[in-house]
């Protein structure tokens, strides 16, 4: 049996918390976790922001990876390891799956935005109650721009994310 590594946590702190976050999402939410990641001011928590490479972006793929990385390293009690995943696209029982595998293994946490990480972080950045009539059908509607394919709430957000800093 392959040994695990211990992860290196903070330096001068015996034992930091360490919180451990997959997203679906290869840019919007890596953006916003590694900002936040980088403003943290605990000294007693570490947290460390795992990429994605690819486009295997299921909740399973999410899970996956976050599973590898708890048995390849020693995870502490009060370590927290997340899923955090969009309700969008997936269907309901591969999202029960994920959560169910999550509550009954210690550490595993499971985050759902619904239905995306970018109305989350419009919610978490802006006061949409100022928005008027026009703007609120076109959040509610959130379109697929047909030149992109991207959504209404993804442009909308990029300007938020331009704002953030990258690390």
């Amino acid at each position: 049996m392959r040994q695990r590594r211990d992860f290196k946590r903070l330096e001068g702190v015996k034992s930091a918390r360490l919180i451990v976050i997959a997203a679906e999402g290869r840019d919007t939410e890596n953006i916003y976790f590694e900002a936040m990641k980088a403003s943290l001011c605990a000294s007693g928590v570490h947290v460390e922001v795992l990429h994605r490479n690819d486009d295997e972006s299921s909740p399973g793929n999410v899970l996956t990876q976050i599973v590898n990385f708890k048995n390849e390293y020693n995870i502490e009690e009060d370590d927290q390891l997340w899923v955090v995943v969009d309700r969008d696209k997936w269907k309901s029982k591969m999202l029960s799956s994920v959560a169910r595998y999550c509550a009954q293994n210690n550490n595993l946490y499971f985050c759902v935005s619904n239905p995306c990480f970018e109305l989350w972080l419009l919610l978490h950045l802006e006061d949409v109650t100022k928005y008027d009539e026009h703007k609120m059908k076109k959040l509610a509607a959130n379109k697929k721009n047909s030149k992109h394919g991207e959504t209404w709430l993804k442009k909308t957000n990029e300007d938020f994310i331009g704002t953030l800093p990258r690390v």
